[in-house]
């Protein structure tokens, strides 16, 4: 019986010199940044760039396209164009026809990911005007995916919309 009670007694100091000093490494190994406290044993720092490497479509999207239609927005019918095209360059850049104007400007590829940047149009008027200027901003401030394949290029936004429907010219 009495050693029982002293098994007892000394597991007892065990465990509370274990939660003690538990306690007292715990408070060491933290680290205060800014207005928050981190505790180093829950969080684990990294700093390693990670880098990930997309398939690159850019042979398939080289080349001519007509701009069959334009949604105006998502849940619209589909507005057929006739005339316009646009001509994608290997240097990351792209020319065409806006409908009353010629147009150019850069765009910008990862992986699905399409981003027009800087177009610049001519200044002619005409009765498409309207329709132009609806076509450029949609490319330039809408557009944000694509897809393609040899015949087909499908111009979308940021929720998958299709924006413009093309066909290689």
């Amino acid at each position: 019986m009495k050693r029982q009670l002293f098994s007892f007694i000394i597991f007892t100091i065990f465990l509370v010199t274990g939660c003690s000093s538990q306690k007292q490494t715990a408070k060491s190994n933290r680290i205060v940044r800014g207005d928050t406290t981190i505790q180093k044993d829950s969080i684990v720092y990294y700093e390693v760039d990670i880098v990930a490497n997309q398939k690159n479509y850019m042979d398939l999207l080289i080349g001519s396209w007509a701009i069959d239609t334009m949604r105006r927005q998502s849940r619209m019918e589909a507005e057929p164009l006739t005339g316009i095209f646009i001509k994608f360059n290997a240097d990351s850049s792209f020319n065409g026809n806006a409908g009353c104007n010629q147009m150019s400007g850069k765009y910008i590829l990862k992986g699905t990911s399409i981003k027009f940047s800087n177009i610049i149009t001519t200044k002619m008027a005409c009765d498409k005007l309207e329709q132009e200027t609806a076509f450029l901003q949609l490319l330039q401030e809408t557009v944000s995916a694509y897809s393609v394949d040899k015949s087909k290029l499908l111009l979308r936004d940021g929720s998958s919309n299709i924006v413009f429907n093309a066909s290689r010219k």
